[in-house]
């Protein structure tokens, strides 16, 4: 007997480095969950003048003779925020550094059931699977991956969901949590049903960084 599942990945890309400029901000990149509290450091090689804005605070973050400034925020709350390190030196001008951040948050709910279908399913007869994800983000790197489990807990992958192009265009602005749809058409075999039919499928959700596996 055999159990389906699925695996809900969230691809959370991380930047690399701007080369244009001198300042380094360290990390490179954040990923950061939704209300969680988030920091980076600023860095030059000489005493300069440097700031981060937007600085999250009662008032602008900026120093005066200064080679390091951090910035620190406690709840991180904003999807779309951007922050932005930059330098002002008389020798060199004005340049900037942009800290990648995403911010994320787990789906609310994952639930799984056919498409115009109830009861037993029958072995060779073809049926839908339909995942729905809800209120999550960033769903433009969400990738859904259903797959069955043997009672000798062996695995294997059904079908990926492969990322969506259309979604990642139409979210390329937008970090808000959304809903968003999956399917999966399959055949069940003796061996993927039980004495009732088909076993009702599961879904199991493990927590690991950068990547959230559900």
């Amino acid at each position: 007997m055999h159990t389906l599942s699925l695996l809900l990945i969230l691809h959370l890309l991380k930047p690399g480095v701007c080369e244009s400029c001198s300042l380094v901000v360290s990390p490179a990149g954040l990923v950061v969950k939704y209300g969680a509290p988030a920091s980076a450091n600023c860095t030059s090689d000489t005493v300069t003048s440097m700031g981060w804005e937007p600085s999250l605070g009662e008032s602008p973050l900026f120093g005066t003779e200064v080679k390091e400034l951090t910035w620190r925020v406690d709840s991180l709350t904003d999807w779309n925020i951007k922050p932005q390190c930059f330098e002002i030196s008389e020798v060199g001008g004005q340049c900037a550094r942009v800290l990648k951040v995403t911010v994320y948050k787990l789906p609310d709910r994952v639930s799984i059931r056919y498409l115009n279908h109830s009861g037993p399913v029958v072995e060779g007869h073809q049926y839908s699977l339909h995942c729905l994800v809800q209120n999550t983000a960033p769903i433009e790197h969400l990738r859904v991956t259903f797959f069955k489990v043997s009672t000798n807990g062996e695995q294997t992958v059904l079908y990926t969901q492969p990322l969506n192009n259309d979604i990642l265009q139409l979210n390329n602005d937008m970090r808000q949590p959304v809903n968003e749809s999956y399917s999966l058409q399959f055949s069940p075999l003796v061996l993927m049903t039980g004495p009732s039919g088909f076993v009702q499928p599961c879904w199991i959700w493990d927590q690991r960084d950068p990547d959230l596996l559900l």
